[in-house]
């Protein structure tokens, strides 16, 4: 191939290139919840039909974002409704659409607030706190964090999974790092004997709160969610608590709604948001089961739990 051949060719491949790269450009600027839904609304009052294909390309950015199905469902419906019939002037819509978003993302996310040691303040005995949740949660590494949060409580932990002989040796090792008590019986044993014995030892050493480990369960080892439905019957926990891995995505739905339905949940923690930082977790979550997320974990260290801040969220799904 000659030098006058090359150089059409090169110009050629290099026009291909940058069409390519503009491309990638317009479609990384398209994955934010607001992004290209307002360049179809001009300056008029919006209708039914106008409203529904901004709805169709916002449910598709939210389940994108890993907003479950019926929550996307759930805050485009709120959207719809306070966009419907209202004047949008030229370059206000992206604004319009924001504020309605917004409002109905926060009205998801709006669940009586949940603080442990006020819980525990008013408890005129051991606090018992269960905490359960799918297999590899981290529900274990949660537990040891908040035992960190609540150590003027002199929290007792109660090495309930039974299930793994792994799972008693983790807790027990976060115990001697922290400098906590803990509560174990050997492989296979009733989980909510081992955690009424740690209420026990927790009435007899004054402390304020027992924080109870549970196996990790799927929906289909029926056997483990029956036993957990035993552990809360027989213990009758103060607080139950539901720790989810925030990288599930769109199976949380499931998982909340299965344990709520078990045991009943008050609250939820979601797990590595350091590492996927989306936000469509808490809203499916809290959908799900109308109850708060307490905390978010941000990481392997006892220190990396964060207080959950709604509006925090929804900055973070806004975010162009």
């Amino acid at each position: 191939m000659g030098g006058k051949e090359l150089a059409p060719q090169l110009k050629s491949e290099i026009k291909e290139e940058k069409q390519r790269l503009e491309k990638m450009e317009e479609e990384i600027e398209e994955r934010g919840l607001l992004r290209g839904l307002t360049r179809r609304i001009t300056e008029k009052k919006l209708g039914e039909g106008e409203i529904e294909n901004v709805m169709e390309d916002l449910k598709r950015a939210m389940l994108e974002n890993d907003v479950a199905l019926e929550a996307a469902e759930k805050i485009c419906k709120g959207v719809k409704e306070s966009l419907l019939d209202r004047t949008v002037r030229r370059g206000r819509a992206e604004n319009a659409i924001k504020e309605a978003l917004r409002d109905a993302m926060l009205d998801v996310l709006k669940q009586e607030r949940i603080s442990l040691e006020m819980e525990i303040e008013k408890s005129r005995k051991p606090y018992l706190i269960l905490f359960c949740g799918f297999n590899g949660t981290g529900k274990t590494t949660t537990i040891a964090k908040i035992a960190k949060r609540l150590k003027k409580y002199s929290p007792v932990l109660a090495a309930g999974d039974t299930f793994r002989a792994a799972s008693i040796e983790q807790l027990e090792e976060h115990a001697k790092r922290i400098g906590v008590r803990i509560v174990r019986h050997k492989y296979g044993s009733d989980s909510a004997a081992v955690i009424f014995d740690a209420m026990k030892h927790a009435e007899a050493s004054g402390s304020r709160v027992v924080l109870a480990d549970t196996a990790g369960r799927s929906h289909s080892n029926v056997n483990l969610m029956d036993e957990l439905k035993k552990i809360a019957r027989v213990n009758k926990p103060d607080m139950k608590i539901l720790v989810l891995d925030s990288l599930t995505g769109n199976d949380i739905y499931d998982q909340s709604r299965l344990f709520d339905d078990a045991v009943g949940i008050d609250g939820v923690i979601l797990t590595k948001t350091d590492v996927y930082e989306k936000g469509g977790a808490a809203l499916s979550a809290s959908y799900t089961i109308k109850k708060p997320v307490i905390f978010l974990g941000t990481g392997q260290d006892y220190g990396d739990l964060e207080e959950f801040d709604p509006e925090e969220i929804v900055n973070r799904l806004l975010e162009d």
